[in-house]
């Protein structure tokens, strides 16, 4: 029996509903201020009953209440609504009924295609939103859209269905209804390319949005997926050629994305310090009027309009009348500019604000939070506790400790195909090339914080790069950052790597302050996924070298891989390793993936892995990580008696099922 879309608000509505509301309101509070509208029209395509089974108010009832929230006497309110089916029609009228003492409500019955005549020939010149939310995508042609959208003062939010044309990709004869969909047949190029699942999905979005754009209209796009699956639902898509409507729509996705979808994004300021970059460069000596820049930052990047602001408030961007357009000034951008000069980096304030910081004393300040601990030193670009795992609450929360990020580069040379560096670093256009931060700035942020911090705190140099990259270079960094912790007995140095290239560190005389972590796996997940790393067993031997010469050194196993003889793969690497030395803390992992991981990376061979969700992306079925790390922790014990394990990124859930005190984890980057 087909399920009734009007049972109970799903997530998936809920977010659509999110992103109408919140536009819906500075949509109306705007117009309701400009003398020369005297109708304003919230259209509501497929409108449905207007509420669920459940109780909760569908989008006409929204859009009906929102209208009559901000009534202004002088102003005509109308909510118009189209629904083809009778029985519907009827209780979506009972329900607006309550309203209609400010609001107009008008019910047309019948295909919203076959009444978009009507609807213009009502609406005419004034401003209308139109809601074009269908169960499928028949009924919804380009040239309907197009039809609205040429008329002024139109915008329109729809429910692009994306999983039906999946599947109606399928079936026969078919061709001329979707052609009708996207306005062309281009689509058939792209279904005929071979794509990947999500490559093909992608294509077929991004046609969509660039036959709107080709007719001059302002785009955007909000992808929703089904919850707890790695699947998208719908697409919904704005289309104005309002640039202020366009600023807000914008920021409000972005609002419900990070809602819906948040992913710690551990480089923004490296993303932002790219997106400055490439600001500066293209409008480079120009004065342009404001409004082409910000059409440009809001259509081309992944950008806020706040971002736009402050490039112009810290990157000597002038501001100049404009005689022609008061409201539109100029924007004189200097012929020169040093982005390493002034260090800046993005923070994000709210779902929908960013602003910018700037270094600007010598000595850099150290920022406490209540506990007393370290939150960050200066603008912590170099300095900063890592923070993006909440305190773990429900059982799929991940367990992470708040460490200590000593950001001295980014990116990694070995490529490793789950790397979550593929999506973090996506709007960089080398990639995970390796790249590094100014060495004063760091000593100088590093030295801060050795003299003036009291409690002892591990600092972790390999969370967004790999800890000895570029060692063959005129100024290693282990060399240089050693030789800094070595003349203080508080803190320690943590290097996280899958390098053998210590030689640089073989070379320092008795080292105290130094922690070396390394990344290993079981040789064939290794062969298969980590090509351009060492060798395991060149790990292995590197860090015996390093043990033998009295350094610290830890393991991580990571991530685990439920390859087919996947415990004899990692039994017999534990085996290896203790023949060798005996660590000093073994931390174990299983395969993760957040989405900007897996929409990043070209290899998802891994992929088919992941079968769960948490708050730090996708995992293996929780069963099978448990096999696993049962597996590991008994043959360590009954093997080799050693018991120092702790594990990464894993639930609060596995940690209890696991007999493990999560409270007092003691893993990879702290004590």
């Amino acid at each position: 029996m087909k399920k009734d879309l009007f049972e109970k608000k799903e997530e998936q509505t809920v977010s659509k509903h999110n992103i109408l509301e919140n536009y819906l309101e500075p949509w109306i509070t705007i117009l309701s201020t400009r003398k020369w509208v005297k109708r304003l029209y919230y259209v509501d395509a497929f409108a449905g009953r207007g509420r669920f089974v459940s109780g909760e108010e569908g989008s006409p009832l929204i859009g009906a209440k929102l209208l009559r929230k901000y009534w202004k006497p002088q102003i005509e309110y109308y909510c118009v609504c189209t629904e083809k089916e009778t029985e519907r029609a009827k209780e979506l009228e009972n329900e607006l009924k309550e309203l209609t003492d400010k609001v107009d409500v008008k019910i047309y019955h019948g295909e919203f295609n076959d009444l978009i005549s009507e609807l213009i020939k009502e609406i005419g010149k004034y401003p209308a939103f139109f809601f074009i939310d269908p169960e499928g995508f028949s009924g919804m042609s380009f040239s309907a859209i197009e039809d609205i959208l040429n008329l002024p003062h139109k915008e329109l939010l729809i429910n692009f269905q994306y999983n039906a044309i999946q599947r109606w990709l399928k079936a026969d004869k078919v061709e001329g209804t979707i052609s009708d969909l996207f306005g062309t047949n281009k689509w058939i190029d792209v279904v005929r390319m071979g794509f990947r699942r999500m490559q093909k999905e992608k294509a077929l979005i991004e046609l969509y949005k660039s036959q709107l754009r080709s007719k001059g209209y302002y785009v955007w796009y909000f992808k929703n997926r089904f919850p707890r699956k790695n699947r998208t639902f719908y697409y919904l898509v704005y289309a104005t050629k309002n640039l202020t409507g366009f600023k807000i729509m914008k920021a409000v996705i972005f609002k419900e994305e990070n809602r819906r979808h948040f992913e710690p994004n551990l480089f923004a300021e490296v993303e932002f310090a790219e997106f400055q970059k490439t600001l500066l460069e293209k409008y480079r000596g120009h004065r342009v009027p404001c409004n082409d820049v910000l059409a440009y930052v809001l259509q081309e990047t992944n950008y806020l309009a706040t971002d736009l602001d402050s490039v112009i408030r810290n990157a000597g961007v002038k501001k100049e009348p404009n005689p022609e357009k008061k409201n539109n000034p100029f924007l004189r951008f200097p012929s020169s500019y040093k982005i390493g000069s002034s260090p800046v980096f993005r923070v994000r304030e709210s779902s929908v604000s960013q602003t910018l910081l700037r270094t600007t004393a010598r000595i850099p300040k150290v920022t406490y939070d209540d506990k007393g601990l370290v939150k960050q030193v200066a603008d912590g670009s170099i300095i900063k506790r890592f923070d993006k795992t909440p305190y773990p609450v429900k059982p799929t929360n991940v367990v992470c400790p708040h460490f200590l990020e000593l950001k001295w580069a980014y990116g990694c040379p070995f490529d490793c195909s789950w790397c979550y560096l593929k999506g973090t670093f996506r709007f960089r256009p080398e990639g995970i090339k390796p790249a590094y931060k100014d060495l004063e700035k760091v000593k100088l942020h590093v030295e801060t914080f050795l003299q003036g911090v009291e409690t002892p705190e591990i600092l972790n140099t390999g969370e967004i790069a790999d800890s000895l990259m570029g060692e063959n270079g005129d100024c290693p960094f282990s060399k240089f950052i050693v030789t800094l912790f070595e003349k203080q007995n508080r803190h320690k140095v943590l290097f996280v790597t899958k390098s053998t290239n210590v030689k640089n560190l073989l070379e320092i005389a008795s080292p105290r302050q130094v922690i070396v972590s390394f990344s290993l796996n079981a040789k064939p997940v290794a062969e298969r996924w980590e090509k351009k790393a060492p060798l395991v067993e060149r790990r292995i031997e590197a860090a015996k070298k390093l043990f033998d010469t009295g350094y610290e050194v830890r393991l991580r196993i990571d991530p685990m891989v439920p390859i087919e003889n996947w415990g004899k793969c990692y039994i017999e690497l534990i085996d290896e390793m203790f023949l060798r030395f005996i660590p000093e803390r073994i931390t174990f992992g299983s395969l993760r993936g957040l989405q900007s991981t897996i929409n990043g990376t070209k290899d998802t061979s891994w992929v088919r892995y992941l079968k769960e969700s948490s708050n730090w992306g996708r995992k293996i079925d929780f069963a099978t990580r448990y096999r696993m790390y049962t597996a590991i922790i008994e043959h360590l014990g009954n093997r080799h008696n050693y018991h120092n394990i702790a594990l990464c990124k894993e639930t609060k859930a596995m940690w209890e099922k696991l007999g493990m005190d999560w409270k007092r984890i003691r893993c990879n980057c702290v004590w």
